[in-house]
């Protein structure tokens, strides 16, 4: 693909010594010419630019070419002018509009030597670019790692005489070319690894022999680079701190860094549209460096690097080696000064109005800025207006049967290449309007439209490539590692970035309504995305090979763009966004628990006109709020916004029906943004520590999390005080926790001095919690009063402890002293109407001290728990003869009496209810204190499944969410999902 007569090369020129770059001093941002002597040293001026994309306009393109003037004017016979690909493609409309042979032409009047081919010179296809493209040019396209069928489709390097010395320039390109552009031009082209072709070549063209080429200085042009950028001419530390790390990742970058051969002597990179001039270190050269170059974009800027070379010895040093700026002298100047500059600006002139004339035909009205991220062609990792309205143009101009039935849209970030500005830039310009200079602009690739049916699954899949991988599903390290798609406005999903790959994206809905992995979606998109006809899909986006009945609309996006701004006049920017990513949200959430999520992506802030929410809430299905959080701007280090986010805190709804329930909420903000995603509820959670002494201390923290005066203890050993005690430290409004004899576990300590309590009941003899427990506690410095209560039996005590905390009760819970199970409950419904829980021993008396109790508190009621089994009816009467209205709460066993006790004292609807062992019993110990604190009431069940009664009684007082108290040792799994019995 070479029309230019090449220079000519001196007979028998020397060949290339094979040596590295001799750095001689620090390279210096100047474009003072070196001063040398000729007889002993040749100067190589080597100047490049990359990503022009055709931007052509009156004004900066003749100062670009004046630039390169002034460079050459230094070393008139020394400069080779090269590009590292994308000159053409993807162009502005002056250009676009005309087959970009406006830009060829100025290329060809610059008298470009040579350039790598970027992916974008694929746009049209490779027959283009080698029939109509190769008759165009006057210089030499490089493409060392292409082939189309096995056989290379142009020249891998060309050569160079200057002052002397043989200039080898090898070119190659992205080996993602592939997934950049439509797949149906590029059939049969395979793209080589960049790095492996240039070796080959650089090392034919050092190896001696000159029947294959021979050069002085090889110089490589890469389309493709690193992802991050410096300011022009940065200090070489500042450039190796950040590129050094960046080569040493690997990846692209790290692989022409580190894997070219010592043979390049230069190399130059493009692709990226970033900026660096660094010296890199030269692998297997201990010592040496070379240039590493990218030159910004769209003719920003020009690189430069200035070579000496020893004519005797081949060694090379690079004496200027900068990122030149645009220069400013007015294009008059210019014109008089040069002769090329003098062309470009005929050229350019000529095509300006040949395009004014093409494209000022007015094709649509905006009643607001429709744009990308930037207005640049930037972001490409960011919900922008004008990806929308394009994915909306896909959607609507293919929606027909007879166009191919699409229910969504969906574009590629970098098919959308400019904005439609409703304010004016350019006298030119008029509000409102759009003209066909602007559509070209905004989709320059003249891409066919098809559709495709994606199942849901296959969806989902898509959407989780925007995490970039290869083919064989390697995640990219290093270049773009994400590309947000742009979907029609009709689709809505959530994505978690902080979970593993290819579970990230969720909650996938097509108008208000989630969809199903077997369900069939016909999606409009160009030709270049979906891959069509065997070709790969394009920006990496694999699975749409996945899909079925592709179906070409007969529409090229640039008429569908033009027809839908007909059908939609006024097009007004959604800045409303149709996915967040929602972090930090678990799989499944008990009802009525609070959860915190970050909500990031909340705004397409960066899209012209965008203005940050104020808030986020999280809403239920009737539009309930839920919770909500703040806005945070984030910005970059010059207080430019970057994005959007809020941390929310919201209370979960409840399950339905003590089932697990999945339930619709949606992320809502005032910038109009509703997304909605589903959240599976469970009926229960679970407070347990690591055992019975953590659990009480869990129970403690759930109930006081702001402190308690009062803290009862007991033994965690030996059971029976501790029946008594809860429902006196839930009526003093304090936890129960539980103790050793011989100590008090330090966890225990801990969280009574966290309570802040100034009083500590011990609750039983020193045969159950010692007097060196007891000094443990009295040792706390919150503490300043430890009372204890104990009498000589578990029945006194039970008698004591009424007498210590109430001073009036209308009633009382009565249990046996001799089994435990019935006076679980019975702690829980005791603590929630302020009554007391005594003991009696079936075989005795009742002690009149237990009814000179009762009367003096002023209680009427006496409530029997468990059958005449367990307290006898002789018991019973006592009660009754001593004048105590007795009524006895009993089942068939002691679940149905735990449900019966419950009854007794709870009235439906309650929001909670907690579930305890009824086999295992010390945390329901601390359990009955918080369950009567809180008045909620407090059932036992089975330790693998829930007993009829028990599940019944959850029924009738309509709970939201249960609590399991206990670990799973106690509380088996099963009964998170309260299953019942069988």
């Amino acid at each position: 693909m070479n029309n230019k007569a090449k220079r000519s090369l001196a007979a028998g020129a020397a060949c290339a010594m094979g040596v590295g770059l001799l750095v001689s001093s620090p390279a210096v941002a100047t474009a003072a010419p070196i001063v040398v002597d000729p007889a002993t040293t040749a100067v190589v001026n080597l100047l490049h630019f990359n990503d022009f994309h055709g931007r052509l306009d009156a004004t900066s393109t003749v100062q670009f070419a004046g630039t390169i003037e002034q460079l050459r004017a230094d070393y008139p016979e020394s400069t080779v002018l090269l590009s590292g690909g994308d000159s053409i493609g993807a162009s502005n409309f002056t250009s676009s509009s005309q087959d970009d042979e406006p830009t060829i032409d100025v290329l060809n009047a610059m008298e470009l030597d040579a350039s790598a081919v970027g992916n974008h010179e694929f746009d049209r296809g490779v027959d283009d670019l080698t029939g109509r493209v190769a008759g165009l040019i006057e210089f030499s396209y490089l493409s060392a790692n292409v082939t189309l069928d096995g056989a290379p489709i142009g020249p891998a390097y060309d050569l160079f005489e200057i002052d002397g010395i043989t200039v080898g320039v090898v070119g190659a390109v992205t080996e993602q070319t592939p997934s950049l552009v439509d797949g149906s031009g590029i059939v049969g082209v395979e793209f080589g690894d960049p790095v492996v072709a240039v070796n080959e070549v650089a090392s034919a063209l050092s190896d001696g022999d000159e029947a294959n080429g021979e050069a002085d200085v090889i110089v490589a042009e890469i389309h493709e680079g690193s992802q991050l950028s410096l300011a022009p001419n940065a200090p070489q530390a500042e450039q190796q701190a950040l590129l050094g790390p960046d080569a040493a990742g690997g990846g692209v970058f790290g692989n022409i860094v580190n894997g070219l051969s010592a043979d390049v002597d230069v190399i130059f990179n493009g692709h990226t549209h970033r900026t660096y001039s660094w010296l890199a270190p030269v692998p297997g050269a201990p010592g040496e460096t070379r240039p590493v170059v990218q030159s910004n974009e769209y003719s920003n800027l020009l690189g430069q690097v200035v070579l000496a070379v020893d004519r005797a010895t081949g060694d090379i040093s690079v004496e200027g080696l900068t990122n030149h700026a645009r220069t400013t002298t007015p294009a008059a100047d210019l014109v008089a000064a040069y002769p090329r500059v003098a062309a470009v600006k005929a050229i350019v002139d000529e095509a300006v109005a040949q395009a004014a004339i093409i494209g000022n035909v007015e094709v649509g009205s905006i009643s607001g800025p429709i744009t990308v991220p930037s207005l640049s062609n930037g972001n490409r990792g960011e919900e922008s207006t004008a990806a929308q309205m394009v994915a909306n143009m896909y959607r609507e101009q293919l929606a027909s049967d007879a166009r191919g039935g699409a229910d969504i849209g969906i574009v590629n970030p970098g098919g959308v290449r400019d904005s439609f500005l409703y304010e004016p830039t350019a006298p030119e310009t008029e509000p409102g309007v759009v003209r066909l200079a602007e559509a070209d602009t905004m989709l320059p690739f003249i891409n066919n439209l098809w559709t495709i049916t994606l199942t849901g699954a296959e969806l989902d899949a898509v959407l989780e490539e925007q995490w970039q991988r290869s083919i064989d599903g390697e995640p990219f390290t290093s270049g773009r590692t994400y590309l947000q798609l742009g979907l029609s406005d009709n689709v809505t999903y959530v994505s978690d970035p902080s979970r593993p790959l290819d579970d990230r994206v969720s909650d996938i809905a097509i108008d208000g309504e989630f969809i199903t992995p077997e369900q069939e979606i016909r999606v409009a998109s160009a030709s270049f995305l979906i891959g069509v006809m065997g070709s790969n899909p394009g920006d990496n986006f694999w699975s749409f090979a996945e899909g079925a009945d592709e179906r070409d609309s007969g529409l090229v996006d640039q008429d569908a763009l033009l027809g839908y701004l007909a059908d939609n006049p006024g097009l007004a920017p959604d800045y409303s966004v149709r996915h967040v990513d929602l972090v930090g949200l678990p799989g499944t959430v008990s009802g009525g628990s609070e959860q915190t999520v970050e909500v990031r992506q909340v705004d397409r802030i960066r899209s012209l006109g965008a203005d940050a929410s104020s808030t986020v809430e999280i809403v239920d299905e009737a539009g309930t709020v839920l919770g909500a959080g703040d806005v945070v701007v984030n910005t970059d280090a010059n207080g430019a916004p970057l994005t959007t986010s809020a941390t929310v805190t919201f209370t979960v709804p409840p399950a339905a029906d003590l089932a697990a329930a999945v339930r619709t909420l949606s992320v809502r903000t005032d910038n109009g943004t509703m997304i909605p995603f589903q959240l599976e509820v469970s009926p229960t959670d679970r407070i347990a520590g690591d055992d019975r002494f953590a659990t009480a201390v869990e129970l403690s923290q759930s109930a006081y999390a702001g402190g308690a005066d009062v803290v009862y203890v007991a033994s965690g050993e030996n059971w029976p005080d501790g029946l008594a005690a809860g429902p006196a430290a839930a009526h003093e409004g304090g936890p129960l926790l539980l103790v050793r004899k011989g100590e008090a576990p330090q966890i225990v300590l801990d969280e009574i001095a966290r309570l802040g309590a100034e009083r500590v009941v011990v609750v039983g003899g020193e045969p159950t919690i010692s007097a060196a427990t007891q000094a443990q506690i009295d040792a706390l410095a919150t503490v300043t009063t430890v009372d204890r209560v104990a009498g000589d039996d578990r029945y006194e005590t039970a008698q004591l402890i009424a007498d210590y905390a109430f001073e009036t009760a209308s009633g009382a819970y009565v249990a046996t002293g001799r089994s435990f199970p019935d006076a679980l409950s019975a702690g829980a419904a005791a603590g929630h109407l302020d009554w007391p829980l005594l003991l009696v021993d079936p075989d005795e008396q009742v002690p009149a001290a237990t009814l000179g109790s009762l009367d003096a508190l002023g209680a009427d009621l006496v409530r029997i728990v468990g059958s005449s089994k367990t307290v006898p009816s002789a018991v019973a009467g006592e009660f009754v003869d001593a004048g105590f209205t007795v009524s006895r709460l009993g089942g068939v066993d002691r679940f149905a009496t735990s449900a019966i006790i419950t009854a007794s004292a709870f009235a439906a609807p309650l929001d909670a209810a907690y579930l305890v062992s009824g086999e295992h019993y010390p945390d329901a110990l601390a359990g009955a204190a918080v369950a009567g604190a809180t008045d909620v009431p407090m059932l036992i069940t089975r330790n693998q499944c829930v007993p009829d009664s028990v599940r019944d009684e959850l029924e009738r007082l309509q709970v939201s969410t249960v609590w399991l108290i206990g670990g799973e040792p106690t509380l088996s799994p099963a009964l998170e999902s309260l299953t019942v019995c069988g």
